[in-house]
């Protein structure tokens, strides 16, 4: 009986070792930052397809009005001018403006 029950301690203590032992070295192992894309999108030069879904809220209809004010009016001189879209507004951008600055350029 006393050697049931050691064999049986013994099993489980030496399947918990590995499982132990890997979970150490994975705390230990370095974080690897993860780094955003660094390319913007030349506003002023895309398409509709290509100003699509890199921002929320900028589907294919936000897009495809941003390319024909763009087309009436002329390039953009600044992201804010966005807020003239109609679609957009100024509310669209003030709410989303950092992201719209991490994803598009205007030269």
């Amino acid at each position: 009986m006393k050697a049931n029950l050691f064999a049986v301690l013994l099993s489980l203590s030496i399947s918990y070792l590995p499982v132990h032992a890997a979970s150490e070295q994975s705390s230990k192992l370095p974080a690897i930052p993860i780094q955003k894309s660094t390319v913007k999108i030349e506003l002023n030069k895309a398409d509709s397809h290509a100003l699509t879904k890199v921002v929320k809220g900028i589907g294919q209809k936000r897009a495809e009005a941003i390319v024909k004010y763009r087309t009436e009016h002329g390039s953009f001189k600044s992201l804010e001018e966005l807020a003239k879209v109609p679609g957009l507004g100024n509310q669209f951008v003030k709410n989303h403006l950092n992201e719209l600055q991490e994803a598009f350029t205007v030269n």
